[in-house]
């Protein structure tokens, strides 16, 4: 029992230091603009610090997205709720293949390095969060 407590407290302790929410004051002004160039209309802006970089939670027209980005302001990857239709066709054939008995519950493009991912969250036997390429190829290296 102490043993995972123990386990417990060090993994929260790690979360903390890897990701940690910060107020918008903390930002600097060069990543703030960049958000606002690639993203003026974003509203309910929420700011982490992640590692280095600073990630930004917030909405525009009621979807969730997320950008991540350098301490100078350059936009390293961001990434957007989509609905599962939006998914390119290989991606879903995959999935029906490769993965019956589980069901799309979550689904985020990202674009980073001026390429395309599909993030899919699968519910099934064994839930798992999945990286395609637009032509369905598996690539949980470019993953959030």
């Amino acid at each position: 029992m102490k043993l995972m407590f123990l386990l417990f407290v060090s993994m929260l302790c790690s979360s903390l230091v890897f990701s940690q929410s910060i107020p918008s004051s903390q930002v600097p002004a060069g990543v703030v603009k960049t958000l606002k160039r690639y993203f003026p209309s974003a509203d309910n802006v929420e700011w982490e610090k992640k590692g280095a970089n600073y990630q930004a939670a917030f909405e525009v027209k009621r979807t969730d997205h997320k950008a991540l980005l350098e301490d100078k302001g350059k936009l390293i990857a961001y990434k957007k709720d989509i609905p599962a239709a939006h998914l390119p066709q290989a991606v879903r054939q995959v999935i029906r293949q490769q993965y019956k008995g589980y069901k799309i519950d979550d689904v985020q493009l990202i674009a980073r390095n001026g390429n395309l991912y599909y993030e899919v969250d699968l519910d099934g036997p064994k839930d798992q969060k999945l990286v395609f390429t637009r032509d369905g190829k598996t690539d949980n290296s470019q993953g959030w």
